[in-house]
């Protein structure tokens, strides 16, 4: 397999490229383990069905601590990042054009300046505690598609958590997965993006993007599994509502403690306080209705309510 380098003039070309193939971000999102999109999700997207994703303030933060990442790797390994990859640029492979990559950064494995002595470099920004021995999946998918691709052996992927703790792991490329993510990318962009077929919903997210409203008297038979799953939902449901009961008295017998205290306490330690919120100014849409009924209709509009889920 052999790869073209594509250098876009500016990041809305480099977008628009993207938008072209299967990049690493989305691989783990067509194996099903990308916890923050389905592969419904990504089919719309691609298929043009839903606008592409916008770039949020994270997104954005996370692009522009690249640097700050990278830096961090190189003062711990004391590896040369290559200061031409630090643009937007792809790699793409001739055998599957289809198949690009985009890395953050690639750097000299040992010093040595030449092509077969190129690693890797994946940067990345997180709220979450990392456990380098344990990875978010959608990571090491992005990581082992990457240096599949660009067909290099062994990466990096390095990461900054609340802007307080680095980490970072060599990963080596493993064949036989690549070879599973191959096999996955070009079944999903064959038959569901070129062939147009429709993924399965696999989250209640996809169902109310297939379906945001019911139709109505249809009656739809269910599996087992659903049967068994509606009685155990009866079950947990039992049993939260003898919980909030014991709540609401409980709560009601620590009540009558207050009198008109804000806080009630024992031994010299603050057990609980109960104070009114400030007073506050709403719109009173109601007496707003009754007083102007002309007005309230001509900015009134019809806005269709989310499906309301009852287990009878």
């Amino acid at each position: 397999m052999s790869t073209t380098v594509i250098r876009p003039k500016n990041r809305a070309e480099w977008l628009d490229v993207r938008q072209q193939g299967i990049g690493s971000s989305e691989v783990a999102t067509i194996v099903g383990l990308n916890p923050f999109e389905t592969p419904y999700e990504l089919w719309r997207r691609k298929r043009g069905l839903d606008a592409p994703q916008e770039e949020n303030f994270a997104m954005r933060a996370g692009h522009y601590l690249e640097d700050a990442v990278a830096q961090f790797w190189h003062d711990e390994t004391g590896r040369e990042i290559i200061k031409r990859s630090a643009v937007d640029w792809i790699i793409r492979s001739n055998e599957r054009p289809f198949m690009q990559v985009s890395p953050d950064r690639t750097y000299w494995r040992d010093g040595r300046h030449s092509a077969d002595n190129k690693g890797i470099l994946e940067c990345k920004t997180t709220q979450l505690a990392v456990d380098g021995d344990d990875l978010p999946k959608h990571w090491f998918c992005q990581v082992q598609y990457q240096l599949g691709v660009a067909e290099i052996s062994d990466g990096s992927i390095a990461w900054l958590t609340q802007g307080r703790e680095f980490g970072y792991r060599d990963i080596t490329l493993v064949p036989d997965f690549f070879g599973w993510l191959c096999e996955e990318a070009e079944r999903f962009y064959r038959d569901n993006i070129i062939g147009g077929a429709e993924p399965d919903a696999t989250s209640v997210r996809d169902v109310l993007l297939k379906y945001n409203r019911h139709t109505d008297g249809k009656v739809t038979e269910v599996t087992q599994e659903i049967y068994d799953a509606c009685m155990k939902l009866k079950d947990v449901r039992r049993a939260l509502a003898d919980l909030e009961r014991d709540k609401e008295e409980l709560e009601e017998r620590i009540k009558l403690g207050f009198g008109d205290a804000e806080a009630i306490a024992y031994n010299g330690t603050t057990l609980a306080t109960w104070k009114a919120p400030k007073p506050t100014e709403r719109f009173d849409a109601k007496a707003f209705c009754a007083a102007h009924p002309d007005m309230a209709q001509e900015f009134t509009a019809p806005s269709q309510g989310a499906r309301r889920f009852l287990l009878k």
